[in-house]
Formats: C-alpha cells, sequence, structure tokens
C-alpha cells in the first residue's frame, strides 16, 4: 500500500474560468475549467491511478481487488467498489446557478445512487465575491414556484460574503450557490445529482436555455430559516497545526497546517485518507522508510505532493512521516 494519485479529469462549464490551470500549474491554461474531479469513482469519471506499481489501474478496480485495505473494514462492508466521498477543485469566473441536491432517502428512491452533502473551503475569493447559503424568510411551496416564474427568488435567499480560509457546510436539502471569483476546495458525498432551482436566464453556447429542476427540486428542498452563524463557519483562519472544519454523520474533515516533520499514524482510524494540498508541498514517506533514510543521510521511497494535488492514502498503508517544503504545507485532511 502506498499513497494514490490520480489523472485530473477537468469538466468545461458554462460559468468555468482559468484559476484551476494556474492553480495547478496546468500548462498550457485551460480556458472555462470550472471543475477538476481529484477523486472519484462516479460512473463515467472513474480516478485513474498515474503513478506506483497500480499505474493505469481503475479505483475501482483497486477496491474491488483489496476492499478493506483501500476503504477500510466497515466502509467496504457499507459502499462495497465505491468510495462514498468525491473530491473537487471549483473555479467560478461566472454565478454558479442556484441549485438544491437531495437527501439518501430521496437520492436513492429516484437515482438509486447517494445524495449529496458536501463542505466548501474558500481557497481564495476576489473582492465582493458572494456565495449563496439558505432562505432569508420562511416562504411556502406555493411562493417558491411563484418566485421562480417571476425570478424573484433571489430576494429569499442569503447572500454570504466569503474571504480566503471561511468554510460552508451545505448539507443536503439547502438552496446554494457558488458566485463568480471564488476558487474552492469541495469535498462531498459521491453523487452527481443536482435539481438546478434559478440560472439567471442564461443561456448555452446555442442560445438554448439551461433546464431547471423546480419540480424535482420541491421534495428535496429544506425550506427552514436557519441562523446567520449555522450557514457559515470561520475555523480555518487559524495558524494551529490542526483545525477541525466539519464533523458530520458522511465525512470528517480538518486543515492541517504543517510547518516541520510530522508523523500521522491512521491505522486505528480503519478508513481512507484524502489529502488536498492547497499550499505549499512536501513529500509523504512511510515511517520506517523515513527512520531508515534518516539514519542513512537521505531521504528514499517519498511520494511528492505539491499545491492543487490530491493523494488518497489507503486504509492499510500504516504510519508515515509528512515532510514539509521549506515555507511549510496547508493540506485539507478528509475521512470517513
Amino acid at each position: 500500500m502506498y499513497p494514490l494519485k490520480f489523472n485530473t479529469i477537468l469538466k468545461e462549464v458554462i460559468w468555468g474560468g482559468e484559476k484551476i490551470s494556474t492553480f495547478k500549474g496546468i500548462s498550457p491554461i485551460r480556458q472555462n475549467i470550472g471543475e477538476s474531479w481529484e477523486i472519484s469513482t462516479v460512473p463515467n469519471y472513474v480516478s485513474v491511478v498515474t503513478n506506483g506499481e497500480w499505474q493505469g489501474k481503475q479505483l475501482t478496480e483497486l477496491i474491488e481487488q483489496h476492499k478493506n485495505k483501500i476503504l477500510g473494514k466497515k466502509i467496504y462492508q457499507k459502499y462495497k467498489n465505491e468510495l462514498p466521498l468525491l473530491f473537487k477543485f471549483i473555479d467560478t469566473k461566472d454565478h454558479c446557478s442556484v441549485q438544491v441536491h437531495p437527501c439518501d432517502k430521496l437520492a436513492q428512491r429516484r437515482h438509486a445512487c447517494l445524495g449529496k452533502t458536501e463542505i466548501w473551503y474558500i481557497i481564495d475569493a476576489e473582492p465582493n465575491a458572494t456565495l449563496i447559503s439558505g432562505f432569508s424568510k420562511s416562504i411556502s411551496v406555493e411562493e417558491y414556484k411563484k418566485r421562480v416564474q417571476e425570478n424573484t427568488l433571489e430576494e429569499v435567499l442569503v447572500r454570504h460574503y466569503p474571504k480566503s480560509g471561511d468554510v460552508f457546510f451545505i448539507p443536503a436539502g439547502r438552496i446554494h450557490a457558488i458566485g463568480k471569483g471564488l476558487l474552492v476546495a469541495e469535498i462531498q458525498q459521491s453523487s452527481d445529482i443536482t435539481y438546478r432551482v434559478y440560472d439567471y436566464g442564461r443561456k448555452d453556447a446555442n442560445g438554448v436555455s439551461r433546464e431547471l429542476h423546480t419540480k424535482e427540486a420541491i421534495e428535496a428542498l429544506d425550506f427552514s430559516v436557519l441562523p446567520h452563524n449555522e450557514l457559515k463557519q470561520e475555523t480555518a483562519h487559524s495558524n494551529s497545526h490542526s483545525t477541525e472544519l466539519i464533523d458530520c454523520d458522511f465525512f470528517k474533515v480538518r486543515l492541517l497546517n504543517i510547518k516541520g516533520n510530522t508523523i500521522k499514524d491512521y491505522r486505528s482510524l480503519d478508513s481512507f485518507v484524502v489529502y488536498m494540498c492547497i499550499q505549499g508541498a512536501c513529500e509523504l514517506v512511510p515511517l520506517a522508510v523515513a527512520e531508515r533514510s534518516r539514519s542513512e543521510g537521505g531521504f528514499r521511497g517519498a511520494s511528492p505532493l505539491k499545491q492543487g494535488e490530491s493523494v488518497l492514502i489507503p486504509a492499510a498503508m500504516g504510519a508515515f512521516e509528512i515532510q514539509p517544503s521549506r515555507e511549510g504545507v496547508k493540506l485539507i485532511e478528509s475521512y470517513v
């Protein structure tokens, strides 16, 4: 077992830009890239390993062969050959549509798949960038339908002004939209089901308005009005070594701010772990290799990780050492 890196799946969308290319060091710069799917087992978008002896193998194939050694025993028993989480970087040159995702129960009934609860970590925000999360007032289903028809839904939505390091938790059922001018790391349940509620009257390249899912969204929407501090969490601005971002039923996410060599031991966790590198660089070295290399005066067997890259640590990998570059490294750590 070793840290697994994967091909990047770049998705061109109407609201995408160039920041993902810059952030990930992709040359030449790609235009209109809205999403980089980092690690996925979503059908038709399955990640392929790019390093080590398993290079060229699909993640689903590895899970099927190695089962709980990749996912962890409890996770494999529940999800079988599917990674239960999906990891993305998102760049919004324009506003994303206002949308909602179904919960597990509704998604299973309608689509035979998982629902979609997610978390956003704001990597970068342009001045006056905004996003939407939640309703500002209680409305009925009838008022919702009327406002969608009259294009006044924005009047009853909560608009936020995020900055780098802000964290937003978006449970299934919450109405939301990422505004333009944001670079975001997204950790979500492994689902590609989105109900588009409002799209600012935009048309695609052929002059056709994008489909709305007004009716489908009704059963999915949570019309509750929540306090502002439940819609936004400002927990990632400290310089502490490890900061909890969210701990929910579907995933646990922390921000690691590592300045010196740090040992990580996940053997008792019984879960895979994913690192998304959002700043700096590091090397991941199996602990036995790190100790032997130190005694021999040099490091070998390291897995490099730099800004814009992601890596999956198999559940059975054991202990290893994170060796950051001189300027340190910031990682988003996720597991189930």
